[in-house]
């Protein structure tokens, strides 16, 4: 009787521990059980802005949960970054951004409202696209030998302008001067409009910005590419080189775009999210959208991987704000 008795707490106790794990499974996978937001720290209209939209329709059909982008730009996609890093830490309020407000605000900014390393928990990288340097179709600038003839006389000087300062394209002038050791000047304006009718006019000498700007232009004659920061050859432009393939392997660089969550939200959240993201971008629409783009994805089903991408990042682009000498806005 005794031995029966035990067997029987025992199959009870089993039972219950199964019945525990089942009931936390089931709410695992309940996730999302209301509306999800995500906050987009910089203007409406752009490509982040975009994409963030496209993505938020593909989690909204795959969740079957209204999946809402909010716009809540300032101070370099500082006021949207802080904005999230201080919510609740449930998979509800999300933020999609460009690396700016996580690897390089940290080092640019005397001070930010949130811990960039600690602060957020990171779920996908969604795309990742590669700044390119162009000039006018008549610039004597073809190649990345010419680029750097032209920067490597004591008196000569190329330069170039961007969207601004503490931008991937400023960082990237200055990853290839210090790559190369060529003369060249950063001329910042405010957006890209400025900068193209600047470099058309033939009054800064190229422009340094990502695949979104540069595809379309140098598809219809208007800029012509002349090399592609990225270790392999972009697929929207085929034909132009890398400075990986003129010897510089180091000049890698272009804006990314991320889903991230508050810290210590729960790692059951946080792959679930990673998952929905990875069979958006996969197909659909918003594949069309990346490939339009100039850009690729990288998603992967797991958080864990577009964490240790993040730490990755953080300490590349702080090597290479310190090691071109890019100052600190003020």
């Amino acid at each position: 009787m005794k031995a029966t008795a035990r067997r029987l707490i025992t199959g009870l106790a089993v039972a219950g521990c199964l019945g525990f794990a089942a009931n936390a499974t089931a709410q695992a996978v309940a996730y999302p059980e209301k509306p999800v937001r995500i906050i987009v720290p910089f203007l409406a209209g752009g490509a982040v802005d975009v994409v963030a939209r496209e993505l938020a329709e593909g989690l909204s059909r795959e969740f079957g949960q209204s999946v809402i982008v909010e716009n809540r730009a300032g101070a370099g996609g500082t006021i949207g970054a802080d904005a999230v890093a201080k919510s609740a830490a449930d998979g509800y309020t999300l933020l999609f951004t460009a690396q700016g407000p996580l690897v390089i605000n940290p080092f640019l900014l005397d001070s930010l409202p949130y811990d960039a390393q600690q602060g957020f928990a990171p779920i996908s990288i969604v795309l990742e696209a590669p700044n390119v340097m162009a000039v006018r179709p008549d610039s004597p600038l073809r190649t990345p030998a010419d680029l750097i003839q032209a920067g490597s006389a004591a008196d000569a000087r190329v330069t170039y302008g961007t969207q601004g300062l503490g931008t991937t394209g400023h960082i990237t002038g200055a990853m290839i001067a210090h790559a190369t050791g060529i003369n060249m000047e950063h001329v910042p304006y405010k957006g890209f409009g400025p900068v193209l009718t600047d470099v058309i006019g033939g009054r800064v000498d190229a422009l340094i910005t990502d695949t979104f700007n540069v595809v379309p232009r140098a598809r219809s004659g208007e800029l012509r590419a002349v090399a592609v920061a990225a270790a392999e050859r972009s697929p929207a432009l085929p034909d132009t080189p890398t400075f990986a393939e003129a010897g510089y392997p180091s000049i890698v660089a272009g804006p990314w775009f991320a889903l991230v969550a508050p810290a210590d939200t729960p790692e059951e959240v946080q792959n679930t999210l990673a998952r929905a993201v990875h069979q958006v971008a996969s197909s659909g629409s918003l594949a069309q959208r990346i490939n339009d783009l100039g850009a690729r994805s990288r998603t992967t089903p797991e958080a864990a991987d577009a964490a240790a991408f993040v730490d990755s990042e953080y300490q590349r682009w702080g090597d290479a704000i310190r090691a071109g000498g890019v100052r600190p806005a003020n």
